[in-house]
């Protein structure tokens, strides 16, 4: 597979609401001991939980 520019974790991230946003998350995951890959994952998780629950 090969990664497109500006893509991480799956993700691709462009332009400066992105990079914010990446920025973000790149802090939770460094607060939680997570790669951002896993932060990404949990932070998905939690919001489909939540979402699930409306």
């Amino acid at each position: 597979m090969q990664k497109e520019h500006g893509q991480v974790t799956g993700i691709i991230w462009r332009g400066p609401d992105d990079l914010a946003l990446y920025q973000l998350v790149k802090q939770y995951a460094e607060k939680q001991s997570l790669t951002v890959s896993a932060a990404v994952k949990e932070l998905v998780r939690i919001g489909l939980k939540e979402a699930m629950r409306k």
